[in-house]
């Protein structure tokens, strides 16, 4: 990890980095924040409602993490930065807490594909869970708020997540293309209207072997880390079938390629 990034180190890496491949320039921005800790919705707008900033080095949640190694990877400089993280988060990309993409589903995958750096990934044969959003319907009162605030820019319609279970992910490990992006796809729960449970990046590590980042909110983890591809999968098999401690059912994951975004 590098010391602690300011506005001029910043600038000064995207400066020696320009003329490195996309993948060497994610695993660079991804393991700067190892250790980083993990912290709920640390962004913002720097205003009312949200005060948090619209960028920080700091902390992370998993969307944050993967958000901010991608807008690094994509830039050339500090504003270009800045640019990305506001086309990643909001609608037409206006920093405005009532732009804010809030279903991944309905809003930040498809907002994020227009820009041309997702290409889906998708071993067949593959599962497939939807389930209809409208702000109307029966939400947890923290859904509820969050759709009213968002007024007619809410996510609706049908949402459609095709996904491959784990163990065909284990069983298909040197298929996999890397980097990738990685969304843990869990079954529909009454009130939630999330079918992504967690996003992240699968890796090469330079020898040949995947490797999962992310910002993880188990616990006793917290923080942003590194784990190999198939410990990970094998980790969310055990933890959400453990009939001891009954869970939300993981599906498998929903993966994405990433390429060089369109400027």
């Amino acid at each position: 990890m590098l010391a602690p990034l300011t506005p001029r180190s910043v600038d000064a890496w995207l400066q020696r980095l320009r003329s490195a491949g996309l993948a060497a320039r994610i695993d660079f921005w991804s393991r700067q924040f190892f250790d980083a800790p993990y912290v709920v919705d640390p962004l913002g707008e720097g205003e009312p409602p949200d005060m948090d900033p619209p960028l920080d080095f700091c902390r992370f949640d998993c969307e944050t993490y993967v958000e901010t190694v991608l807008a690094l990877a994509f830039s050339e400089n500090l504003q270009q930065v800045e640019t990305w993280m506001d086309r990643m988060r909001y609608i037409d990309g206006i920093r405005d807490f009532r732009y804010r993409y809030y279903t991944m589903a309905l809003h930040w995958i498809p907002g994020n594909e227009a820009y041309g750096y997702l290409e889906p990934v998708l071993f067949f044969p593959s599962g497939k869970v939807s389930r209809r959003i409208f702000p109307e319907g029966k939400w947890a009162p923290e859904h509820r708020g969050r759709f009213d605030q968002l007024g007619e820019r809410a996510p609706r319609g049908i949402a459609e997540v095709p996904y491959n279970s784990l163990s065909q992910l284990l069983a298909r490990q040197a298929e996999i293309p890397a980097p990738a992006l990685a969304f843990l796809v869990g079954a529909p729960l009454p009130g939630n209207p999330f079918l992504i449970m967690h996003m992240g990046f699968v890796l090469d590590d330079g020898r040949g072997k995947l490797v999962f980042r992310h910002a993880s909110r188990t616990r006793n983890r917290m923080r942003v880390e590194e784990r190999p591809f198939g410990e990970y999968l094998r980790s969310l098999y055990k933890h959400f079938n453990d009939p001891a401690m009954p869970r939300r059912p993981v599906l498998g994951l929903r993966l994405y390629r990433i390429r060089e975004p369109r400027r």
